[in-house]
């Protein structure tokens, strides 16, 4: 009787293990592809190799210039925050230096290319790729009447050419 328990336990426990180990018969062994990757809609200015940098546009008085910066694959650069930037005001045409014969002008350096510097001014992504910069530190002198600027922009791997207002 007591052979009839072990031989009864084991034919048991060889079924329950049989049954255990049967799977799916399912022959579907397909693999679901991944989906395709979306393609960037902006790069970021610390991954471009490339960044170019078009002035929209300028208020001289006002301290402001707007402007656009695409990068690799004329993508739209987004994260920009290190530039460059000379504001320079000049009077109307009329007296000149006695020493040179040149028109004497006023201007105003930023270098704001240190995070943790001081920097006169803000700048603002508007949109991806477009910026506003404004200058918070001008104060010009009364006679000035005509005003420039230059910017250069400055990314992980690249900087952009100085660009002139016109």
């Amino acid at each position: 009787m007591k052979r009839t328990n072990t031989t009864r336990s084991a034919l048991l426990l060889l079924a329950a293990l049989g049954l255990a180990a049967c799977g799916s018969d399912s022959d579907d062994n397909t693999v679901t592809p991944e989906p395709p990757q979306p393609e960037p809609d902006s790069i970021s200015i610390n991954d471009t190799a490339t960044l170019d940098l078009a002035i929209t546009q300028f208020d001289g008085p006002g301290g402001s210039v707007s402007f656009t910066l695409t990068g690799d694959d004329k993508l739209p650069v987004t994260g920009a925050n290190a530039f460059q930037a000379l504001f320079m005001g000049y009077p109307a045409a009329g007296p000149t230096s006695v020493k040179y014969g040149l028109t004497w002008h006023q201007s105003t350096q930023l270098d704001c290319t240190d995070p943790s510097g001081h920097c006169d001014a803000v700048l603002t992504e508007t949109a991806a790729g477009e910026y506003t910069l404004r200058a918070t530190g001008l104060d010009w002198r009364n006679e000035v009447e005509d005003f420039r600027a230059a910017l250069s922009i400055a990314g992980a791997q690249v900087t952009t050419d100085i660009i002139w207002t016109d």
